[in-house]
């Protein structure tokens, strides 16, 4: 079994080297560090929530490889729809896709389209470092300085197999340096943006 730390209370804005995340995600991550690479398990709102909160702060993103994006969802969860650029079908030559996004906006939100390579992996790690954008990728890569998961997850609004969604509680565990943190959030909530949940996490299965 492995501690998790619970959120920061007095958690803070991100600064001038960081990019701003959604209020309800400052106790795990204060800000994403320019520069960095962020895995996050899987397609969903997690990775959502992350372009969220740098778009409606004013910064551009761009979504590549993900054609099956919930636009209206993300706009509810707080994407700004204007500053977000998607390229669905990036094809063979997502690399230099991602590559150019890299130097152009500050965030970008890529599905890979096949395992990336070794020398792909360093590559794109430089650029971002380079050009001080955030790549974050929903599948494991090589050197990531932040794994974030969903370890648990709860839907709600669901009685005796009757009634409808109204929104799902999680537990999203950041691993990176120092101990792994975790927190149960709404994602998303009865009213479909991210929020803390009543629920406090105390350990994590491993």
């Amino acid at each position: 079994m492995t501690a998790l730390l619970a959120p920061t209370p007095d958690a803070v804005a991100a600064g001038p080297d960081l990019l701003p995340v959604l209020p309800a995600l400052r106790g795990l991550l204060p800000g994403l560090r320019r520069g960095q690479v962020v895995s996050v398990d899987g397609v969903g709102a997690l990775a959502t929530a992350l372009v969220a909160g740098v778009s409606a702060d004013g910064g551009w993103c761009a979504a590549v490889g993900m054609p099956d994006l919930g636009v209206l969802a993300a706009v509810a969860m707080g994407v700004d729809q204007q500053r977000l650029l998607l390229v669905d079908e990036p094809g063979e030559r997502w690399p230099e896709v991602v590559a150019t996004l890299l130097g152009a906006v500050d965030l970008v939100l890529l599905r890979a389209p096949m395992v990336p390579s070794a020398v792909q992996v360093r590559r794109l790690t430089a650029h971002a470092r380079r050009h001080g954008a955030v790549l974050v990728t929903t599948s494991p890569w090589e050197g990531a300085q932040e794994r974030l998961q969903v370890a648990s997850s709860l839907w709600t609004g669901l009685s005796d197999g009757h009634g409808h969604l109204r929104g799902r509680r999680v537990q999203v565990v950041v691993r990176g340096k120092g101990p792994p943190r975790g927190a149960w959030l709404w994602l998303p909530g009865p009213d479909g943006m991210v929020g803390p949940a009543d629920l406090v996490p105390v350990e994590e299965a491993g």
